[in-house]
């Protein structure tokens, strides 16, 4: 046995120095050469190594009990983007872009149940950023309770990690209504082999690192249903033997005060309905702005049905907002994307063409949009999204503004290492 913790020892610490990929593992030169015998081989080898890489999860250490992991790994997209602007006088730009450069942890301490994950973004041209930050305790299937910073459980085109989309990124409807990532506590869970999933949180409702300045809060409800199976958050199809269906609906609130005013960093907050900068009319139809005593309530909702089989995936999302401000009328604004995908090459390369539009009944032009985008996109997947190249074709339309119909050309690479 001795010999045996030896030789896994000694394999954890050459690994960190890195192997050949044809290279015989330790144990087997062990084993080979006599220093081991076959039993002592078999014992060291019968469980995984107490650290060894996986292609697309990473370096993995873990104590032989599986009270203690940690996965280490990460992300990079690089990306480049052309846009012919249809704006006078507008030069056309070229850009080459690190779009997500991130390092991400997870694992479980003490027990398999009490869990953790960071994940760190060094890339997108804004300086580093901390993405995920999760401490959480599973207590059965039906019930995880954790806090920190994430995703609240909104749109499922927002919950599925931007390396697992099917085109370059999200819809358009998605960046203006999406309220990203924030600082709360949620409990989730799921019934009946996944049949019925559920998440529950609150939030400080002022978005990705930043703090509440008052009490109010951000409170999120999604619920997913999967008739044919559990239904995993993975835009493509990659060739599943059966058909599977998502159906799922989301629903939050928060109120936003004279503290909030330009503290807020999410999609729908700031830049969708442009909270940070409302105006309204005054008794003598004049547009003035809000002063710091105005509150404004929001409502959102979404509703999805998701679908994937031998290579076909199709999704369609609809977003719906109310904003009320306090002593101003209240407008609505919705918006949604259609969209399908087909591998002509069974998990190689695939096609696809989406279409996504957003508007509001707003009356006041400074916080009115109209704006839609016809895409086509091609994929090639090397290794699954683990190691991938996709471009897509873009048409957008502004129609509240002339000569601010662009076209955008993108192709990205990815790979998860």
């Amino acid at each position: 046995m001795k010999k045996t913790f030896v030789a896994a020892l000694i394999a954890a610490t050459t690994l960190s120095f890195g192997l050949p990929a044809e290279a015989k593992t330790l144990e087997e030169i062990l084993r080979d050469k006599g220093i081991i015998s076959a039993e002592d081989y078999q014992e060291a080898v019968k469980k995984n190594d107490l650290a060894y890489y996986r292609p697309g999860r990473g370096i993995t250490v873990e104590s032989r009990d599986g009270n203690y992991t940690a996965h280490l790994g990460g992300r990079l997209q690089v990306r480049y983007t052309y846009t012919d602007k249809d704006e006078p006088g507008a030069e056309n730009s070229s850009n080459f872009n690190i779009q997500r450069m991130r390092v991400s942890m997870r694992g479980n301490v003490y027990n398999p149940n009490l869990y953790y994950q960071w994940q760190h973004d060094f890339g997108g041209g804004g300086g580093s950023s901390l993405k995920d930050a999760v401490l959480g305790y599973k207590f059965m299937d039906e019930l995880s309770l954790q806090a920190g910073q994430f995703k609240a459980p909104t749109s499922r085109q927002q919950l599925t990690s931007s390396g697992s989309q099917m085109f370059v990124d999200r819809s358009l409807a998605d960046g203006f209504f999406n309220l990203g990532r924030d600082r709360g506590i949620l409990a989730k869970g799921a019934f009946s082999d996944n049949l019925v999933e559920y998440m529950a949180g609150v939030f400080n409702g002022n978005g990705e690192n930043r703090s509440n300045p008052e009490n109010n809060h951000l409170w999120a409800l999604r619920v997913d249903i999967n008739p044919l199976g559990r239904f995993a958050m993975d835009e493509p199809s990659f060739n599943e033997t059966k058909p599977l269906l998502n159906l799922g609906a989301s629903i939050a609130t928060t109120s936003l005060s004279a503290a909030d005013r330009n503290s807020v960093n999410s999609g729908l907050l700031s830049n969708g309905v442009n909270v940070n900068n409302i105006y309204r009319m005054d008794d003598d139809g004049n547009l003035i702005n809000f002063t710091n005593s105005n509150d404004v309530d929001v409502w959102t909702a979404t509703l999805n049905a998701h679908f994937k089989w031998m290579g076909l995936s199709t999704a369609a999302e609809y977003y719906f907002a109310n904003i009320d401000p306090d002593g101003a009328s209240d407008w609505d604004a919705d918006g949604y994307y259609l969209q399908a995908g087909y591998q002509i090459v069974p998990e190689t390369f695939e096609l696809a063409l989406r279409y996504s539009a957003v508007d509001s009944t707003d009356a006041q032009a400074l916080t009115k949009f109209d704006q839609n985008q016809f895409q086509i996109a091609a994929g090639y997947y090397y290794k699954k999204h683990r190691a991938k190249i996709q471009a897509d074709y873009t048409i957008h339309k502004d129609d509240l503004r002339d000569n601010r119909d662009d076209n955008i050309l993108r192709l990205q690479a990815q790979v998860i290492f």
